[in-house]
């Protein structure tokens, strides 16, 4: 191989080298900017996860609540007809 030769492949190596030390730095900064849309994406399901838990927290408390409520409701109506059996017995 002639110096020539030598030289221009010398060359044509070192134009691939930065080709590729190029599309190694875009790469490097696509899989950067991806990182960065895949934490804001994770920080976004927790936040919903945070507010569902939030919310069915809340609905099982009004569940809860509501059945005390009839829990009251039915103790008073056993109240009132054992008052009123006593006061209008059976005929």
């Amino acid at each position: 191989m002639s110096d020539e030769e030598l030289k221009q492949l010398i060359s044509s190596n070192a134009k691939a080298i930065e080709a590729l030390t190029a599309e190694i730095s875009e790469f490097r900064v696509g899989i950067d900017e991806l990182k960065q849309e895949w934490q804001k994406d994770r920080r976004g399901i927790y936040d919903l996860l945070s507010r569902l838990t939030r919310a069915q927290a809340d609905f099982y408390e009004t569940q809860s609540d509501f059945y005390r409520r009839f829990d009251e409701i039915d103790e008073r109506q056993a109240r009132m007809l054992e008052i009123l059996d006593r006061y209008l017995p059976p005929t």
